[in-house]
C-alpha cells in the first residue's frame, strides 16, 4: 500500500501557523494535508476520527438549532462532548477558510467555502469553551468535496484508497441510491438509513444498528465507518469512538448529496460541478484497477 507519510510532510512544509491575535497558535491544515492525514492514519490502521464541525455544530452546541436538527439539551450536551475530544489522531475541522488566518485556499470565493473573517472569530470564540484545551490544529471540513472540484484526481486516489480499506459501515440518508453506495463502498459495506432530516431523534435507533453490526464482526478487523447525517453523526462518532479500537470514522459531507444528483448546497452549483459525472468517472477508474489487477 502506498505510502502517504512522505506527501504529508511535503504538505506540512509549506504550511504555516495561522494564527490571529486571539488565537495565535491556530495551524490550519488546507485541503490536501487534512486528506493525506487521514490517509496516513489509515494506512498504518490507526484509530481515528474525522470530525467535520460546521456552524450547525457550533449552534447546537450552544443551544442554538440547525437548519435540519432542533435544539434540546440532550444533543446539546452530545455535541458539547464531541468538541471536547482531544488526543492523538482526533482530526477536529472547523469552517474558518479566510485569508486572514492563511486557511483560504484558490478556487475558494463567498458561498464557495470561503468564510468573512469576522465570521471564523465569531466561530472561534464561540468554539473554544468547548475545545478542552487552546485551539491549534484545525483540518479542512471541505477536504473532499473542495477537491472535487479543484483537485478530481485526488478526490478519485482518495475515494478509492477509502474503498480499499475495509468501508465496513456507511451510516446515512436513507434516500442515498445503492448504485451510489455500491460504487463508493462496494459491496460488503453494510447501510445503517437514518432519517433526511431531524436524525437526532432516531439517534438510540441508528446506534444500536451499528452496535448490532460492529459487536458480530471481527474484532481484529480494522475497519472504516464512514457517516453522512449531517450534525447528527457527529454526535455518532462521539459514541462509538468511545467503545471501540480498530476503527476510523469518517464524516463524509455534501460530497454525497452532489454524487446522488441532490443540489443541496451552494457549492455545488456556484462550481457548476457534476456529481453524478463525477461518479461515474470513479467507477470507471475502479473498473480499471480491477482490470489491470487481473491481468
Amino acid at each position: 500500500m502506498k505510502n502517504y507519510t512522505i506527501a504529508l510532510a511535503l504538505c506540512a512544509l509549506t504550511s504555516s501557523i495561522a494564527g490571529s491575535t486571539q488565537f495565535p497558535m491556530l495551524r490550519f491544515h488546507k485541503t490536501k494535508e487534512t486528506l493525506f492525514t487521514i490517509m496516513d492514519l489509515i494506512s498504518q490502521k490507526q484509530k481515528g476520527i474525522y470530525l467535520r464541525f460546521g456552524d450547525g455544530d457550533i449552534n447546537l452546541a450552544n443551544g442554538h438549532g440547525d437548519m435540519l436538527q432542533k435544539p434540546n439539551d440532550r444533543i446539546k450536551r452530545e455535541m458539547q462532548g464531541a468538541f471536547l475530544l482531544n488526543g492523538p489522531n482526533i482530526i477536529k475541522a472547523l469552517p474558518i477558510m479566510c485569508r486572514e488566518l492563511d486557511s483560504f485556499e484558490e478556487g475558494m470565493f463567498y458561498l464557495n467555502h470561503e468564510v468573512e473573517y469576522k465570521v471564523c472569530l465569531q466561530y472561534l470564540n464561540k468554539t473554544q469553551p468547548l475545545w478542552g484545551q487552546p485551539i491549534t490544529d484545525v483540518y479542512s471540513p471541505v477536504a473532499l468535496h473542495f477537491a472535487g472540484t479543484q483537485y478530481p484526481e485526488l478526490a478519485i486516489e482518495f475515494l478509492k484508497f477509502l474503498r480499499n480499506s475495509n468501508c465496513f459501515m456507511l451510516v446515512g440518508n436513507k434516500d442515498i441510491p445503492p448504485v451510489v453506495r455500491k460504487v463508493l463502498f462496494g459491496d460488503k459495506c453494510h447501510f445503517v438509513p437514518t432519517p433526511t432530516k431531524q436524525a437526532y431523534e432516531a439517534i438510540d435507533a441508528v446506534e444500536q444498528e451499528c452496535l448490532t453490526y460492529l459487536d458480530n464482526a471481527n474484532p481484529h478487523d480494522y475497519k472504516i465507518i464512514v457517516t453522512s447525517m449531517g450534525c447528527a453523526g457527529r454526535v455518532l462518532q462521539k459514541r462509538l469512538w468511545d467503545r471501540y479500537d480498530n476503527i476510523f470514522l469518517f464524516d463524509f459531507g455534501s460530497m454525497m448529496d452532489a454524487m446522488c444528483g441532490w443540489n443541496t448546497r451552494a457549492w455545488i452549483g456556484l462550481t457548476h460541478f457534476n456529481g453524478v459525472a463525477f461518479l461515474k468517472k470513479l467507477a470507471h477508474s475502479i473498473a480499471q484497477d480491477m482490470q489491470n489487477n487481473n491481468n
